[in-house]
């Protein structure tokens, strides 16, 4: 009598006497394997469920060339997400982390810039405003910007 591989399962030959035993055992040997793969699918699954679940969201405005604490941009999304890229015409902005965030860096298209914004949320509405210019703040008068939101 031979043995697979992988479980040892019986293999008879022609010769060999088949007994009732053998097959309780290999039945056996096939449930335990089923079972620790249902089990491993299962803890897969759950592990999965909170994971790779991004999702985005994009929104879009012109500016209208306020800055300044008294005049801060505005943007309602679905809800609050992870993070917030506002793009431009040269001009790319990450919002993330702390909110109130006193130092943000933004890309232009010939340099790195950093400035002052500040930014907070109330709700799923982020508010954020400079005090340098409405260029820093994403609010170049009639300027068309993008926000993608990365739940």
């Amino acid at each position: 009598m031979n043995k697979t591989a992988n479980f040892q399962l019986t293999q008879w030959e022609k010769t060999d006497r088949i007994m009732m035993e053998d097959f309780n055992r290999d039945n056996a040997a096939i449930d335990a394997a089923l079972q620790s793969n249902a089990d491993k699918a299962a803890a897969l699954q759950t592990a999965l469920a909170g994971a790779g679940n991004c999702s985005i969201e994009t929104k879009s405005y012109t500016g209208n060339g306020n800055y300044g604490q008294n005049n801060p941009s505005r943007i309602t999304f679905s809800k609050k997400p992870k993070f917030v890229l506002l793009c431009g015409y040269s001009f790319l902005l990450l919002l993330m982390g702390k909110e109130n965030a006193p130092f943000v860096g933004f890309f232009a298209s010939d340099r790195i810039y950093t400035c002052n914004i500040v930014y907070s949320w109330s709700g799923n509405t982020l508010q954020f405003h400079s005090t340098q210019n409405a260029y820093a703040q994403g609010n170049t008068s009639n300027q068309l910007y993008q926000a993608i939101a990365f739940y």
